[in-house]
């Protein structure tokens, strides 16, 4: 594996909440950076959680190295992956252990608030025996993706990161708001039903509050339009930007010379 040298990063590296998956991201704040570089413009991913993806990063770097052969498009669409350092990290509770982490770009350096989408690509998504997946664990997973829209839609939404007031404002168990759970159980059940909430909202719901802006940023005078792009202008320009790019990533899908298994 390509080494990242620890000692580039202050120490210990801290805990980042996430809005979906399984695996736990740190904080890496550079040292020295270059002049005009934002210090945490990479992440670290708990490599214990992504020991498959390092080596399918690994391979994307050596293909990058020759040529893309073939890949060179859909290559392009992936995240800056520098190799992996071994860190000192603190968890949540102040405790410090040692961890082994995936060095990639960070997408929400030089961004005030990054509002993002985590989507699961495929309508099944997972298969018995690939991956260490059980049969048993295959056939839950596969109950889980008819009860979403992967099924419909071929994805689903897994997480929205600081997604609209709108939205943010729903609750999957208002229904039983009343019952007052207020241990720390309560707060599992909530995220638990939030990201079922999030799995079974159609695209066109999740598209209509990814490009919501009626409630925040706040919308600028009209004497400051001659200088400035309002938050309606901004939506229009990041929807013919992901349209745009969609395309490309979907030409590059066709056009690489080898099958991809999306499970």
């Amino acid at each position: 594996l390509t080494e990242v040298d620890p000692d580039h990063f202050e120490s210990p590296v801290e805990p980042l909440g996430v809005s979906g998956g399984t695996a736990a991201f740190y904080r890496l704040r550079l040292k020295r950076p270059d002049p005009g570089r934002d210090p945490e413009c990479l992440i670290g991913k708990d490599l214990a959680r992504a020991c498959d993806e390092v080596l399918f990063y690994e391979e994307a770097r050596r293909l990058k190295r020759t040529g893309g052969q073939g890949f060179g498009p859909l290559l392009s669409f992936m995240l800056d992956y520098r190799g992996v350092a071994n860190c000192i990290a603190q968890d949540a509770q102040g405790e410090v252990h040692d961890a082994r982490l995936l060095v990639i770009r960070n997408l929400c350096a030089n961004v005030g608030k990054l509002r993002m989408l985590d989507v699961k690509i495929g309508e099944r998504t997972a298969d018995a025996g690939w991956q260490g997946k059980s049969r048993a664990a295959a056939f839950k997973q596969e109950v889980l993706d008819t009860l979403t829209t992967s099924v419909v839609e071929g994805y689903r939404v897994e997480g929205f990161d600081h997604p609209p007031p709108a939205f943010s404002s729903m609750d999957p168990l208002l229904d039983v708001a009343k019952l007052g759970l207020r241990h720390r159980k309560s707060q599992d059940v909530r995220k638990k039903a939030r990201r079922f909430m999030l799995q079974r909202t159609p695209p066109s719901d999740i598209l209509m509050h990814l490009v919501d802006s009626h409630q925040e940023p706040l919308d600028i005078e009209d004497s400051e339009l001659s200088s400035w792009r309002s938050p309606t202008e901004v939506a229009e320009l990041a929807l013919h930007e992901m349209a745009c790019r969609l395309a490309a990533l979907s030409v590059a899908c066709r056009r690489a010379p080898g099958p991809q298994n999306w499970v």
